[in-house]
């Protein structure tokens, strides 16, 4: 349920990030876009979070040692706590509440950061980067860390948006509100909001254990490995470079300063929207639901159905819905470069619940080595596959012809589907259709055509017939 369906709300000329309320969406705030924000609140944010972690700093620099009988040292421990903010509804917890972090991983990364600043390094951006020294910390445990430092922040936003867009007590009377906040009755926590030009897929990087990713985009991070290691670092696992990190960069001094400083140099683009497929997705899946057709409906119980009675089964929906319920006008939305993703997106969400109920698997971009089939439904041995083209695609006659067989091959079945989506190519129509029906007609083992006609209608009027149907 997205904050803006349940309030009825519009948010896209506001810039704030639309959640899902009753689960985590998988975005985080950066804390490079943090220092680069322009919303009134934020401004001073970068700043906050630089600040409490200075002090957490000095602590440690004037501890005596790693003890928590030590009170500089049991100061900064107590402080580096950082429960998850649950409102903010982001992460990748799967459940309604996520993870934060714990006590036993608190204490590792303070020990750690007391190892470093005792060297001599106590800029407080080392803990902007603690995931690139250490286990267990990734972007959800991270952006909660920025989150509750700047908590006073993001409360003061949601006020003043709420205010403007009128999610008040006065508009929503049964609704339970505590100082301009509403409650979610979802997660059973306040329900916070914030601008999307804070927020990424990942803060810094794509994935912190991916540190190689990090190496390609820090300049004074590569040199220092080419020097002390060269192509020896591809042999090391994640945790050994962790752990090569920390000792020969973090915990040099002159090493260090060139990272921070090449850090604090760094700057992220806002995160593209529009080429961000999983929240255009999700977007079409809410406009789909304001169409009034809902996928879950065609969940049937079936028993023992096959994988190639599952292909069929969706298409037909699927097609019926594009066809007839105006569902060309959501590919047609995407741009170009995005609709072939976007429809096995769409299938996807389609399909989901019908194949959990008859025990089936569905994956997308399965490859054995011949390359990825858009889509396979199986169950043991029982294998369909289907593969999706776009008449603007120019390598549809070579997806029919070739590319289908091959993954057949690959797959070991001869359970084969083609999917052919029109959005305007009426000459690339006629072509696939003159393809499959001469195949028939000489007994040729082709693929099952399935055509989808996603041109734009008049109205929705238009009479979905059996894609399984042969003429």
């Amino acid at each position: 349920m997205f904050i803006s369906s349940y309030f009825n709300r519009d948010f896209s000329a506001l810039g704030t990030f639309d959640a899902v309320m009753d689960t985590d969406s998988h975005y985080f705030i950066n804390i490079t876009r943090l220092k680069d924000a322009s919303t009134f609140e934020f401004k001073e944010s970068y700043n906050k979070v630089n600040s409490y972690f200075k002090n957490i700093a000095i602590l440690l620099d004037n501890a005596e040692n790693k003890s928590e009988s030590d009170r500089f040292y049991r100061e900064a421990l107590k402080r580096f706590d950082f429960p998850e903010v649950n409102g903010i509804n982001l992460g990748f917890s799967t459940t309604k509440y996520g993870a934060a972090f714990g006590t036993v991983l608190s204490k590792k990364i303070i020990g750690d950061a007391y190892d470093i600043i005792k060297k001599g390094i106590k800029d407080p951006e080392i803990f902007h980067l603690v995931g690139l020294f250490e286990d267990n910390v990734g972007p959800d445990r991270l952006s909660d860390m920025f989150a509750t430092i700047i908590k006073d922040d993001i409360y003061a936003y949601t006020k003043r948006i709420n205010e403007e867009i009128g999610i008040t007590p006065d508009n929503f009377p049964n609704e339970t509100f505590k100082n301009g906040v509403v409650h979610n009755s979802y997660k059973n926590c306040d329900l916070l909001l914030l601008p999307k030009e804070i927020l990424h897929e990942l803060p810094i990087a794509r994935c912190w254990d991916d540190i190689d990713r990090v190496m390609s985009e820090n300049k004074a991070i590569r040199d220092e490995i080419n020097q002390m290691v060269g192509s020896g670092w591809r042999e090391y696992s994640s945790c050994q470079k962790k752990a090569f990190l920390k000792h020969y960069i973090f915990e040099d001094p002159d090493k260090c300063q060139r990272l921070l400083e090449s850090y604090r140099m760094s700057h992220e683009d806002e995160c593209d929207w529009e080429a961000d497929l999983g929240y255009v997705a999700a977007y079409i899946f809410k406009d789909i639901k304001k169409m009034g057709f809902d996928f879950l409906q065609h969940s049937n119980n079936l028993k023992e159905v096959t994988s190639q009675d599952a292909i069929k089964y969706i298409s037909n929906i699927f097609k019926d819905w594009v066809e007839n319920n105006k569902g060309w006008s959501v590919i047609l939305d995407a741009s170009d470069s995005k609709r072939e993703k976007i429809v096995q997106r769409l299938l996807h969400l389609s399909a989901k619940e019908y194949i959990k109920l008859n025990n089936l698997d569905l994956t997308f971009e399965s490859d054995l080595g011949r390359g990825p089939v858009d889509l396979k439904i199986s169950r043991g041995l029982d294998k369909s596959i289907c593969e999706i083209k776009l008449s603007s695609n120019s390598q549809f006659l070579h997806g029919y012809k070739k590319q289908v067989e091959e993954y057949g091959k690959a797959e070991n079945t001869d359970s084969m589907f083609y999917m052919f989506v029109d959005v305007g190519h009426p000459k690339r129509l006629k072509s696939i259709q003159e393809a499959y029906q001469k195949d028939l007609d000489s007994g040729t083992r082709c693929p099952t055509l399935i055509t989808i006609d996603s041109t734009p209608k008049n109205s929705a009027s238009v009479k979905s017939t059996d894609i399984t149907k042969e003429k």
